[in-house]
């Protein structure tokens, strides 16, 4: 009776989802601990959250609405493992894209510019860019985890996941809108 108990806490210990839940937050410790260099995404959101510097009921716009709208779409369809199978290539190619704008951003030579507001505008766009390449990481993380550990997550967790991955998609799809008028912007005065 006793080893059958100390078998089944084990099994609860190193339970799929208990292992991940400790790898997350082992990784969330490790982000937003000081003096950390190889995780350190504390930067990336300082950045992009000084772009709204003049203008605060803006980050609210794209940070408090994604809230509403996965709070609406999670009562409509909870996140299943085929749509997280959609999810991952849909991000898969979002990063792949998102890489792909920040190589060019990167490699735009502002030389030949004679504005500070230019250079504003491509700091801030390459921050944006960063910005959502790890939102689309944290997204694709959930979303393999939500594929590999459909079987053992119950219907309250799932939901739970449900509401933070779609939030981070609208997150994602909100500041798409900021990408496409910096773009617009360097486009026309470059």
């Amino acid at each position: 009776m006793i080893i059958e108990t100390i078998v089944e806490v084990l099994k609860a210990c190193v339970s799929p989802v208990a292992l991940f839940i400790l790898a997350l937050m082992i990784l969330i410790v490790y982000i937003f601990k000081a003096g950390t260099n190889y995780l350190n995404i504390k930067k990336i959101f300082k950045d992009y959250i000084s772009i709204f510097s003049n203008a605060r009921k803006h980050l609210w716009l794209f940070w408090g609405v994604p809230v509403l709208l996965s709070a609406a779409l999670v009562q409509v369809t909870a996140l299943t493992s085929e749509l997280a199978e959609h999810l991952s290539v849909f991000l898969s190619i979002l990063i792949s894209a998102f890489f792909a704008m920040l190589s060019i951003l990167v490699s735009k030579d502002t030389s030949k510019q004679t504005g500070k507001l230019y250079e504003q505008v491509l700091k801030e766009t390459a921050s944006t860019v960063l910005l959502e390449i790890v939102l689309c990481m944290m997204a694709l993380i959930i979303s393999l985890a939500i594929i590999f550990l459909s079987d053992s997550i119950k219907y309250g967790v799932q939901i739970i996941i449900s509401i933070f991955e779609y939030y981070l998609v609208f997150v994602m799809v909100l500041n798409m809108l900021i990408l496409i008028k910096r773009f617009k912007a360097l486009i026309d005065n470059g």
